[in-house]
């Protein structure tokens, strides 16, 4: 179970968290590589990066130098989690907050921005749907409460504060940016009813492979607005889950971070999982 009481004013924030006991531990990077090229949704700018400085030309004593670079990139862009902030229905968001009078496109949000979501810090479970299926996923899977339902039979079930993360095998065509991308053909993705499922079941935050997190097409975005809306749950998009599963990581403890962008709608993240590591004899 985790609780927390956040204290966004001073930077702090009191959290119950049921850390895994002292050890060795396995830690599984659950981010893809930021570089130029990387998939990024139509409604968002792209990732790139520059060197500002190379080697050389800026100059120290003893032939010492320093390189630099700048680096550009939406919030929404690579790995990355969905604020509460990012949707609104009837121009309110997370909390019946009225966000159309608390938006500048200076200062972003002013009401619940990203940089007041906390860390995570919660048991983690990965569902792979294509296991549950028999099958590699297509455009027209939606991963609902069946699904939870099937998986969680043979596995040990979320608990409250826990974080739940899905797999539609996706992760594996993110070099191909069209494939993965999928605004022409739709991709597969949880629905409503697995949303719901996840809800009910008290998950503190959930993630996906995909882009979209829900199965797209989804013109009313429904599973956005139920998690992000109505339930305050972040939705982290765009994970590389390929390792988990090819190794049946299926239970683990899971960290992840937004960046403190003020006023920002989501945030790059680098989310971690960490496997208590076999002792050696």
């Amino acid at each position: 179970m985790s609780t927390e009481t956040p204290v966004h004013a001073t930077g702090c924030w009191e959290q119950e968290v049921e850390f895994p006991p002292p050890g060795r531990f396995r830690v599984y990077d659950l981010a893809h590589r930021l570089h130029t090229g990387i998939p990024h949704h139509p409604n968002h700018p792209p990732y790139s990066f520059s060197l500002t400085k190379r080697h050389g030309e800026v100059m120290y004593p003893d032939g010492v130098s320093a390189a630099a670079e700048m680096i550009t990139t939406g919030g929404h862009v690579g790995t990355h989690v969905d604020g509460l902030a990012h949707v609104s229905k009837l121009g309110k968001v997370y909390g019946g907050v009225d966000i159309t009078g608390h938006q500048s496109y200076s200062e972003g949000m002013r009401e619940v921005s990203v940089h007041e979501l906390n860390p995570l810090f919660a048991p983690g479970h990965l569902v792979d749907a294509t296991v549950v299926l028999g099958r590699p996923l297509t455009p027209e899977d939606g991963i609902g409460a069946e699904v939870f339902e099937a998986w969680f039979a043979e596995h040990p079930a979320p608990r409250p504060g826990s974080v739940v993360l899905v797999r539609t095998g996706w992760d594996l065509l993110w070099e191909d940016n069209a494939a993965y991308l999928a605004t022409s053909t739709g991709a597969p993705g949880v629905s409503l009813s697995g949303a719901r499922w996840l809800t009910d079941h008290g998950v503190r935050a959930t993630g996906c492979d995909t882009v979209a997190y829900e199965r797209v097409p989804s013109p009313a975005l429904e599973v956005h607005c139920h998690l992000l809306l109505e339930h305050g749950v972040p939705i982290m998009e765009a994970m590389n889950l390929a390792t988990l599963a090819t190794e049946g990581v299926w239970d683990f403890f899971f960290t992840a971070s937004p960046l403190p962008i003020q006023g920002g709608t989501g945030s790059p993240i680098r989310p971690l999982a960490f496997v208590p590591a076999a002792v050696n004899a």
